[in-house]
């Protein structure tokens, strides 16, 4: 057994360094002009062997997307876990996400410039994965919603669900556009980075119960 578990520990510092690899290339280089020869290359792989961890680009490119995933569900409930109230989580998430979204504009542009053509291929063990991880980290936004109905801090004249898919959806779409919603506002001479960062004065009142509180003013700050 303990050589059993050493080399599940070899593979697995194996899979991740192809993944860190293959999320090199496909940043420096876009993901459509990266091939499996060049990532086998990187790694130092054989073709055969590269194939043996990941069956495909897709799937590669699926799992850097699942890995981020995670690192943002962990991420995000430690830090909502300090809030006061469901209000004050649901500003820290919103926060969050515009720090961490200023932070990696590399993982954004190839994840909204590919994303939506690779998912509508994806193949059945990677929605399996995609559907475990979204069944656990999604329900953080509802349940701060719930929360804060509940301790009165949030309104409660909407479906907490709705209004829960309707905060998460509006944040990622602002903080994580298409490459060339950022081109369309640079066109008419707003600045999107500016734009982004008044999401909170226009979402949070939106949400709270009473309207007038200010909103987003914790440090929401991405530690690295």
């Amino acid at each position: 057994m303990v050589v059993t578990d050493r080399q599940q520990r070899k593979k697995e510092k194996r899979r991740n360094e192809i993944i860190d690899a293959a999320e090199r290339l496909f940043y420096s280089k876009g993901y459509d002009k990266v091939s499996m020869d060049e990532i086998a290359q990187e790694v130092e792989l054989s073709k055969g062997a590269l194939y043996f961890y990941f069956k495909s680009k897709d799937s590669l490119f699926f799992a850097i997307v699942f890995r981020r995933w995670t690192d943002i569900g962990e991420i995000q409930a430690e830090r909502m876990s300090h809030g006061k109230n469901g209000f004050e989580k649901i500003q820290i998430l919103i926060q969050w996400f515009i720090e961490y979204a200023r932070k990696n504009a590399d993982y954004n542009d190839m994840a909204t410039t590919f994303g939506p053509q690779l998912f509508q291929r994806i193949d059945a063990e990677n929605a399996q994965t995609m559907m475990e991880i979204s069944t656990k980290y999604v329900p953080l936004v509802y349940s701060a919603v719930r929360e804060g109905i509940e301790d009165g801090s949030v309104r409660n004249d909407l479906d907490p669900r709705l209004l829960g898919m309707y905060i998460q959806m509006i944040t990622l779409n602002i903080v994580s556009p298409d490459p060339s919603i950022k081109n369309s506002f640079a066109l008419q001479g707003v600045n999107y980075d500016t734009y982004v960062e008044m999401l909170p004065k226009f979402l949070c009142p939106s949400v709270a119960r009473d309207p007038g509180k200010e909103c987003c003013d914790r440090d929401g700050s991405l530690q690295q």
